[in-house]
């Protein structure tokens, strides 16, 4: 997204996104604010930490460009793999599908985010993966400090008043069975445990993936372990840059990505360079 445009796509999920998060920092920040104790500055600083990395991966992933805008394309380096879009008129490099949401060709192309409007691709996959590593630590942690409200409910009794207040706050809201307050809570709640577990099995997924040095669309076609599966600690290298073990601390860690999105190693290459290294 260039400086100065707003597009629609990238904008309104990603507003809706903050609109999330807001609401669950608040109300993490307000449970730890209204309970005096001596833990009450480490929860403070360990909120705001998460809270940062959050907030932090999910801005620069925006601002990452992983697509094959301002990239050229040499037609004299094409090689195998390479294929026609033409949707972008253009011969794309192996890894690099087309996005019809983003209506652009991406650079290892992984999927489309629709929750920040973007696809993962070559360039932003680190911050995308450390988003929804922090991510599952800050609900991790605000389930944790909501857990209080759910034993509160459970120790009333979880009647049919409970469960909906659980599963549908917002009807319990606009029938007025439930205030405001108790509605918000609820609601806030309800993020913390879903966005948790949304958060758990992609980072599951996505940790498998990483591991095995393949992208979603690859990892489902069935090709993954013959192509481009360098070993764990190449693969972390290719992905989230030469520093990939001081990328967890912060977006702002520099970590250069070896590769430039068009030409990949393969394992057979790298194979039979051994191979013959031993002859």
């Amino acid at each position: 997204m260039k400086k100065g445009t707003w597009d629609p796509a990238v904008v309104f999920p990603v507003c809706m996104t903050c609109v999330l998060v807001s609401s669950v920092t608040l109300e993490v920040f307000y449970l730890i604010l209204t309970n005096s104790g001596n833990e009450q500055m480490v929860l403070l600083v360990l909120t705001t930490y998460l809270v940062f990395n959050v907030i932090g991966n999910m801005i620069k992933f925006v601002q990452t460009n992983s697509t094959i805008k301002g990239v050229f394309l040499e037609h004299g380096i094409m090689g195998q793999g390479w294929a026609y879009c033409y949707s972008c008129q253009t011969h794309v490099p192996p890894r690099c599908h087309h996005c019809f949401d983003c209506n652009i060709c991406v650079l290892r192309r992984d999927h489309h985010c629709t929750l920040l409007g973007k696809c993962v691709g070559h360039s932003n996959y680190r911050y995308f993966f450390c988003t929804l590593l922090h991510g599952w630590l800050a609900l991790l942690f605000a389930t944790f400090l909501n857990a209080e409200i759910f034993m509160e409910l459970l120790h009333e009794g979880f009647g049919f008043h409970s469960f909906f207040l659980l599963l549908m706050p917002w009807m319990m809201l606009v029938t007025g069975q439930v205030t405001v307050a108790a509605f918000i809570f609820a609601f806030v709640a309800d993020t913390c445990v879903i966005g948790f577990l949304f958060c758990f099995a992609f980072f599951t997924m996505h940790s498998v993936l990483l591991y095995h040095g393949s992208t979603t669309k690859e990892w489902f076609a069935g090709h993954t372990k013959e192509d481009y599966d360098l070993g764990w600690k190449r693969n972390f290298k290719e992905y989230l840059g030469e520093r990939w073990y001081l990328v967890w601390i912060s977006p702002w860690v520099y970590s250069r990505i070896p590769g430039n999105g068009i030409n990949f190693q393969r394992r057979l290459d790298t194979e039979n360079f051994f191979k013959s290294a031993d002859l």
